[in-house]
């Protein structure tokens, strides 16, 4: 409850930050199929409005050289995952980084009616081998404190809590920190009006 009020109020935004080292694809039954795709193939499934896929955001993604794992039951489009290594835009205009040997996931979605069957486990691990081949060697996500299902499932494949990284809008200013598990992986926050994502170190905090 706290922790929402400070949400709401003062905009602070505070993750988990998880990592584990690249590994073996995950299947899921032998009904449902995984793959990446390119943008050519997403593309026509941004006029469903219920899979959350804005035609600008794909583009943009495929622009920076993302990656985007799919889970189709039939030809129906269940879930996806997006991959990144380099910097990745999160909301409202702030920006992450990260460690160059990393692989980043993020906006990973299943419709409703598929959760529960580790569709989202599969889809986590299906690029650790691409990643590994170009010089990758763990996988890092971020995860919303009050979001446990995520957190549940990242651990089911092997992932565990590194630190804690976060930033707050205050007063016209914005404020990155993390803990130190933080800064060994070289995960910071930033905005791109403001600074580019090397200029300085993450302000350590003292909850890790």
């Amino acid at each position: 409850m706290l922790f929402s009020l400070l949400r709401r109020f003062l905009k602070l935004h505070l993750f988990r930050i998880t990592t584990r080292p690249l590994i073996e694809q995950r299947h899921v039954t032998a009904a449902m199929r995984l793959r990446t795709v390119d943008e050519a193939e997403l593309l026509p499934y941004c006029s469903d409005a219920a899979i959350q896929l804005p035609i600008s955001h794909v583009r943009a993604a495929f622009a920076r050289g993302n990656r985007c794992a799919v889970a189709f039951d039939g030809t129906r489009l269940v879930g996806y995952e997006w991959f990144a290594h380099g910097p990745t835009p999160h909301i409202d205009g702030v920006w992450v980084a990260f460690d160059g040997n990393a692989r980043y996931g993020y906006k990973q979605f299943v419709r409703l009616q598929y959760r529960g069957q580790r569709i989202a486990a599969a889809l986590s691990t299906h690029a650790d081998n691409w990643y590994r081949r170009i010089g990758c060697t763990h996988a890092i996500s971020l995860i919303d404190l009050g979001n446990g299902a995520s957190w549940r499932s990242e651990r089911r494949i092997g992932a565990h809590t590194a630190g804690y990284a976060g930033y707050i809008h205050l007063f016209g200013r914005f404020i990155a920190f993390g803990t130190p598990g933080a800064t060994r992986l070289k995960l910071r926050f930033y905005s791109p009006r403001r600074e580019r994502p090397n200029s300085e170190a993450l302000r350590h905090s003292s909850y890790e």
